[in-house]
């Protein structure tokens, strides 16, 4: 990484900082922007819930482990909670356009070859999930909504046949791979690059690296559990019916040894990786056509 602590324009603007580059990114339409800006901070908020339960529970403080579920039925219980998840379905959804756009647009510049083709897939796949946790929120806002229950999804008729193992097995094993990549993206902390630096001071700059880095390790070794749990099921043909999610993943950080510190360094950490998505949703470049 360069020795040079930052870069200006000839307008004064900075277009790197410790070596870190503003990404040069394609032409997008501005109403994506004010959706993209709010999906970031929705997104931001379910993981902060989950992050702070998990470690008020690590610290004896109350709390639960919770997934994505049980964070949004959280939010229900707070004063205005309907309100507040109308809010959150809304930014959810925006979230999930925010998605499609940067899989169908290609704003991230990853291009067409077979690992351009692959990140675009994964960004229209993770807008599906975003769109469920919306639809969620909106029936719990609305009074029709059920219990949260486990946040993952059913695998029994998966489990019937061989080639749903196999299915499995593929699911889990790209879920691990997701993992591995988002701790590789934190060593190499090119989100950073998504970032309008210029609009962003020197403590915050700071505070985006080393937020984004702690916060992405630890979604990246949770994604790697996750998957590790659905790889088991397709070996095994046995599960209890249930794909892994969030709250799984917590409640196998927090039964090793050590699992009350473990489990308050990963609930710190996906408080890192709100942290991460909230200052995306106010600072992220958006290279918007005039």
């Amino acid at each position: 990484m360069s020795t040079t602590q930052s870069t200006t324009s000839s307008n004064g603007e900075f277009t790197s900082w410790r070596g870190f580059e503003m990404s040069d990114l394609p032409e997008m339409p501005s109403w994506i922007e004010p959706l993209g800006r709010a999906g970031y901070i929705a997104k931001g908020l379910v993981y902060f819930i989950i992050g702070l339960l998990a470690f008020k529970l690590a610290i004896g403080a109350g709390g639960q482990i919770s997934g994505s579920r049980e964070a949004i039925e959280e939010i229900g219980q707070q004063p205005f909670g309907r309100i507040l998840l109308g809010l959150l379905a809304i930014g959810l959804v925006g979230y999930t356009a925010w998605r499609w756009v940067q899989a169908v647009k290609d704003t991230e510049g990853n291009g067409d070859d077979a690992k351009g083709i692959l990140k675009r897939v994964g960004y229209a796949i993770s807008g599906l999930g975003y769109l469920a946790l919306g639809w969620f929120a909106a029936s719990q806002s609305l009074g029709f909504g059920t219990s949260g229950g486990s946040s993952g999804g059913s695998t029994g008729s998966l489990l019937d046949s061989s080639w749903g193992r196999v299915v499995l097995g593929i699911a889990g094993a790209i879920t691990i791979g997701v993992g591995c990549y988002f701790v590789y993206k934190a060593y190499k902390a090119k989100f950073m690059g998504q970032y309008n630096l210029a609009k962003m001071s020197t403590t915050m700059r700071s505070v985006a690296l080393h937020a984004g880095r702690m916060g992405l390790s630890t979604r990246g070794i949770a994604f790697a559990i996750i998957g590790g749990f659905i790889l088991m099921s397709a070996v095994r043909g046995t599960a209890d019916g249930e794909i892994a999610g969030m709250s799984d993943a917590l409640a196998a950080i927090a039964s090793q040894s050590y699992g009350k510190f473990l489990l308050g360094t990963a609930g710190f950490g996906l408080m890192c990786y709100a942290v991460h998505s909230f200052l995306l949703g106010w600072f992220r470049h958006f290279n918007i056509s005039r």
